[in-house]
């Protein structure tokens, strides 16, 4: 045997002791991503009750706005609002400075108020979802999808054939040289092309 070909024995850890690292990893992973977020979402914070008075009390637009602009809801803003310890932030916790915590879930366990993450990571109809949808057949799903692609693909074909059969019968009669004009048939090249361009969209 000849040991200098042979391949490098690659010692592999145990599954049990893996599944702990792996999550100790991807939990810290979370911890950084966050604490990198906190300043941002601070100033976004900032930003946002800056824009308040804008709207001169008409909460409704100030969520409106909120939500076409930034895709957030209005509880997802006043946590971001929050952040900002001032005077005129009636929902900061003023004795807690968010800038004194390195995530925002230490602050939110700080000042006893629910994390973003605690309110959305878990609800009461998670499982019985989760259930259901593993539940789903997704073979026969895709087999449905590609019957119903392969439908429209025999349809489309079908309506551009209805098209060339019935442009070919009207330019019999509307050419110039079968008694037509060359209004008539660039009319008739015009709706053709129309139908065709519908048919293929």
């Amino acid at each position: 045997m000849d040991l200098a070909k042979t391949e490098p024995t690659h010692i592999t850890r145990p599954l049990h002791m893996l599944v702990p690292l792996i999550k100790s990893d991807l939990k810290q992973a979370d911890d950084a991503a966050e604490r990198a977020r906190m300043p941002y979402m601070i100033a976004a914070g900032e930003k946002m009750l800056e824009a308040k008075p804008s709207f001169k009390g008409k909460t409704e637009e100030f969520h409106s706005w909120l939500r076409r602009n930034f895709n957030l809801s209005r509880q997802q803003a006043y946590r971001y609002m929050k952040l900002v310890p001032n005077e005129t932030n009636d929902r900061s916790d003023r004795t807690i400075d968010p800038r004194d915590f390195s995530t925002l879930n230490a602050y939110h366990k700080a000042t006893g108020s629910p994390s973003y993450r605690d309110v959305t990571t878990k609800r009461e109809w998670h499982d019985p979802v989760k259930e259901a949808i593993g539940k789903v057949n997704v073979d026969a799903l895709k087999q449905e999808a590609l019957k119903r692609q392969e439908e429209r693909a025999l349809q489309r074909k079908l309506a551009l054939s209805l098209i060339d059969i019935g442009y070919k019968a009207l330019a019999t009669k509307l050419h110039p040289d079968k008694g037509g004009s060359r209004e008539a048939m660039t009319r008739l090249n015009r709706v053709r092309d129309l139908l065709r361009s519908a048919v293929s969209s």
